[in-house]
């Protein structure tokens, strides 16, 4: 019986596995692991990509996505939109903020969160919606952004390893 992988990220990984080697080498070379010059150069081209004016990076997701709900002022009382099949990073930072997780289903063709029941879980004490793209596919970010706007909440994308936060 033949097995088919859950997770087959090796198409994506060999495209770019020369140029992730080459990066890794000077990293490691430089015996500068953190802040630095390549930290540095990380968010100045990221923001770039993103098309914003600032980017930080900080150790870990956990801390970016508490970082970026504290930015936000989310605390106690606030109730943050995040998929139920997510990793416990995403749940602790908004417990670390004092709020409540709202766990919404995902889509069973993509397994990330699904718009439609993002609508069904928002109440008057919903304050942002944490979208988690999952098994290196995005989340229908155009329904969520509409949803989001539509309600007046703020989004805070969970991209593991990036964590996107609009202020």
């Amino acid at each position: 019986m033949n097995r088919i992988p859950f997770l087959h990220f090796e198409p994506m990984h060999s495209a770019i596995r020369t140029e992730m080697q080459e990066a890794f080498q000077k990293v490691y070379d430089s015996n500068w692991f953190v802040m630095g010059k390549s930290v540095e150069t990380f968010e100045q081209n990221y923001a770039s990509f993103n098309k914003v004016s600032n980017c930080i990076g900080v150790s870990n997701g956990l801390d970016a996505l508490h970082l970026a709900l504290k930015a936000l002022g989310v605390g106690p009382g606030d109730e943050v939109i995040v998929p139920s099949n997510t990793y416990i990073a995403t749940l602790l930072a908004v417990s670390y903020v004092g709020a409540t997780p709202i766990l919404v289903e995902p889509d069973l063709d993509t397994y990330n969160i699904n718009p439609k029941n993002i609508e069904q879980a928002i109440t008057n004490k919903t304050k942002v919606i944490m979208p988690v793209h999952l098994y290196g596919q995005a989340c229908d970010m155009d329904a969520i952004m509409s949803i989001a706007k539509k309600n007046n909440l703020q989004v805070v994308e969970d991209n593991a390893p990036g964590t996107w936060c609009n202020l």
